[in-house]
């Protein structure tokens, strides 16, 4: 068997259809790597198929083939069946597309078709294959949606795709007929020989995670007579809506970093919150400091009311009289999944000469005038140099070198005014150039635009 499944080095060339992230014509990118390809003799295998002492687990273990169920007891007969067929038809393909050897010295190239292709799903944390399955290539078969339905929830999966090629080569030697210098003479003899390559056409992480819910609807409820409690009634709330998240725990940032992965999504994209999934439990976060930022309710969580399988919650809330309350609320769906927070309410039960008052209200935060602002250097995304060819002396204008004559004699850039330096090589020069650059976001589609000039600085040095 080990003669029958080889392993050897093939260049790789790939072409990927990339959108431009500023929405406008696609673009072909091709990719070259090379890759260490298995091969099946095709020939010897089949000299082995019906052998039943052999069995190539590292082709069917864990593996599901795509087609019509066969009953055990007649597998041995459709085996035999389809061998034949498979012959025939792969001397049918051998007589019309078999290269002889005049053919690949003027560059014919060997025929291939793709028989079937697989996919293969492994888990990333130890790279055991989970499970292998192999579609044929069929005439019908045009686009193909493959729905994995064995997959837990929040758990990664690596999936790749190998097309299975046939390959019709050929397969030649030499042999030295007459020796007389300086030219030889020989026989060439070849024949066919049949492979079949599992070239991996695509590869991908994916990880299953649904959009965690929007915040909670909120009612703050006073008793009656009563200086020391109100009511809170949270309820799952219903939407879908983007937005930026807003980080509380650790537990948010590993969650966000997980779906922006899963999702394809970069670090700043906005994330989606909706009521795909029914929200009954709820956090309750609680300060008597008044907050400047959701930041300052990190260490606050005041209590955690409600049930997966409820669609609202209540609890009493105990507070002390002239005494403001700051208070958040973030629903949690049946995978854990925390919504943003709601408002800030400010809570305040009032009590003078045994009159009482509930007054509730939304926070907002504090705005400072010297806030620091968080910025990013744009040279991350923008950079704008003249090329290399624009910033070289342009040695020939600028000392006025005819053509077949030398450098003066004693001539430097040093003894040359400014006005007469001459920068730039190529056809078109850049300098005291106006040019606009126009900058168009891919959220929001807003656009700026910068305007620039091309300018040159004349530094003298001393000697």
């Amino acid at each position: 068997m080990s003669k029958i499944i080889t392993t050897k080095e093939f260049a790789i060339s790939k072409e990927i259809v990339a959108q431009k992230t500023d929405g406008g014509e696609r673009q072909l990118i091709n990719e070259q790597s090379s890759a260490d390809i298995e091969l099946i003799d095709l020939q010897m295998w089949l000299a082995t198929y019906l052998d039943p002492d052999i069995v190539y687990s590292n082709i069917i273990e864990n593996a599901t083939i795509m087609g019509e169920p066969v009953e055990e007891e007649c597998q041995s007969f459709f085996d035999t069946l389809r061998a034949l067929l498979m012959v025939g038809k792969i001397q049918n393909i051998v007589t019309n597309k078999f290269r002889s050897y005049t053919a690949i010295l003027e560059g014919a190239k060997a025929y291939n078709e793709t028989l079937v292709y697989e996919i293969q799903k492994t888990s990333p944390d130890n790279s055991q294959v989970i499970q292998k399955t192999f579609i044929p290539n069929l005439e019908k078969l045009t686009l193909l949606r493959y729905i994995d339905t064995q997959v837990k929830y929040n758990k990664e999966y690596t999936y790749e795709i190998f097309a299975h090629q046939f390959i019709v080569g050929t397969e030649y030697g030499y042999k030295t007929v007459e020796l007389a210098e300086p030219f030889v003479e020989f026989n060439v003899t070849y024949k066919p020989s049949l492979k079949i390559a599992r070239i991996p056409i695509f590869k991908q992480n994916a990880r299953l995670l649904d959009a965690p819910p929007v915040p909670p609807n909120v009612e703050l409820v006073p008793y009656k007579g009563v200086f020391s409690e109100f009511l809170i009634n949270l309820s799952g709330n219903s939407g879908d809506i983007e937005e930026m998240p807003i980080i509380i725990t650790d537990v948010d940032t590993d969650f966000y970093k997980k779906y922006r992965e899963a999702k394809g999504l970069d670090e700043d994209d906005p994330i989606r919150f909706a009521s795909d999934d029914a929200a009954g439990r709820f956090e309750i976060y609680r300060t008597d400091v008044a907050p400047k930022s959701y930041e300052d309710f990190r260490t606050n969580i005041y209590a955690l009311i409600g049930a997966i399988d409820v669609a609202s919650a209540s609890m009493k809330s105990k507070v002390e009289t002239n005494k403001k309350y700051y208070y958040t609320f973030r629903a949690i769906d049946q995978h854990d999944s925390r919504s943003n927070p709601s408002p800030v309410y400010q809570v305040e039960i009032v009590e003078n000469n045994g009159m009482m008052f509930f007054v509730s209200s939304v926070y907002e935060f504090p705005t400072i005038e010297d806030k620091t602002t968080h910025t990013r250097t744009f040279q991350r995304f923008l950079k704008i140099n003249p090329n290399m060819i624009q910033s070289l002396v342009n040695v020939e204008e600028t000392f006025d070198i005819q053509e077949g004559e030398t450098m003066p004699s004693g001539a430097s850039a040093f003894e040359v005014s400014k006005d007469e330096v001459i920068l730039g090589k190529a056809e078109q020069d850049v300098w005291e150039k106006n040019f606009k650059i126009r900058v168009t976001s891919k959220h929001t589609g807003r656009k700026f635009d910068i305007n620039l000039t091309c300018k040159t600085e004349y530094s003298k040095q001393p000697k």
